[in-house]
């Protein structure tokens, strides 16, 4: 089970002891610091894969035959982008967060991938700073994944600097040889990971070995459903010029803003079905409330009498 932190800024000492506890409690935590994760077809931790536009754009709607981990939450949803013109889709994806001391590191959810039979092939995006990258590399060499692991670490321009270059997320920095994505990018393709040799070319690996999968018969793609409509959404309809919210008549009596018109907040179908008669439409009209029967079956009555009077004249 995991539980999600979307909250930023969170203070290093009170982490370490949430992840304590949630560690002995058996609870899982993506973040602090994240926009979540996804499983297409089945649901979505926090706000990742953005609207439902960019949802059915990157077929987030079935579940595909790849599955990430991420650190950056931006770049997660160009991972489902990347991952959906590249291959047959995302089966799950995970942004841990970028802080130092996130709630589950890489390879917990690369082992998850791994051992998951739906999952066919694995890709990871790092970034410089921390070691997490080498338990992967660890894991490679030892045949615990045993699955296509296509991998990158982002901020490689930091060795073009002549000082340290602190990144967006508060773990993105080196400190020490290691931790800079230049190596980790080496000890990751030396270990057995596909790692390009730039990011410019992560999307063209992910389709390489992706191909190579299902040329050799270990991946059958399914049938790709019908891609599901979706209505415009009415802000986004309304600012293209494209429809317009029709006038609302209100007034002491009457209010035709719903789906239904009211007479003094009684639904006009309403009114007919209870047969309120003259008078009980007068009394919402003129009362602005349903008066009790006597004195409804009176106004019905001075306007029989009424009439009749008019009539003999």
């Amino acid at each position: 089970m995991y539980t999600a932190i979307i909250a930023e800024g969170v203070p290093e000492s009170q982490t370490r002891m949430m992840n304590r506890k949630a560690s002995l409690k058996g609870v899982g935590i993506i973040g602090p610091a994240t926009v979540g994760g996804i499983k297409p077809g089945c649901f979505r931790i926090g706000n990742t894969g953005g609207m439902l536009d960019n949802i059915v754009m990157s077929k987030l709607y079935r579940p595909g035959s790849v599955a990430y981990v991420s650190k950056s939450g931006g770049m997660s949803n160009e991972l489902n982008n990347m991952i959906a013109r590249n291959s047959n889709g995302v089966y799950e994806g995970v942004a841990i967060g970028g802080d130092r001391y996130p709630g589950s590191l890489f390879l917990e959810h690369l082992l998850r991938y791994n051992d998951n039979p739906e999952v066919h092939m694995l890709v990871l995006l790092g970034e410089v700073g921390g070691t997490d990258e080498y338990q992967i590399c660890d894991a490679l060499k030892s045949g615990r994944i045993s699955k296509p692991l296509v991998a990158w670490c982002i901020g490689t321009c930091a060795s073009m600097f002549t000082f340290e270059v602190q990144f967006g997320h508060a773990g993105a920095l080196a400190r020490g040889d290691l931790e800079t994505a230049k190596a980790k990018n080496a000890a990751l393709k030396a270990a057995g990971a596909n790692v390009p040799d730039n990011f410019f070319e992560f999307g063209n690996e992910i389709k390489r070995v992706y191909d190579s999968l299902v040329a050799s018969g270990s991946l059958v793609p399914a049938p790709e459903p019908e891609t599901p409509k979706i209505p415009m959404d009415y802000t986004w309809a309304k600012r293209l010029g494209l429809v317009r919210k029709p006038a609302n008549f209100i007034s002491s009596i009457s209010d035709d803003r719903g789906e239904e018109l009211t007479y003094a907040g009684m639904p006009i179908s309403e009114v007919f079905e209870k047969d309120l008669g003259v008078g009980g439409v007068l009394s919402l009209l003129w009362f602005r409330r349903q008066l009790p029967p006597y004195s409804t079956k009176f106004i019905d009555m001075i306007l029989m009498v009424s009439l009749l009077k008019w009539v003999s004249q």
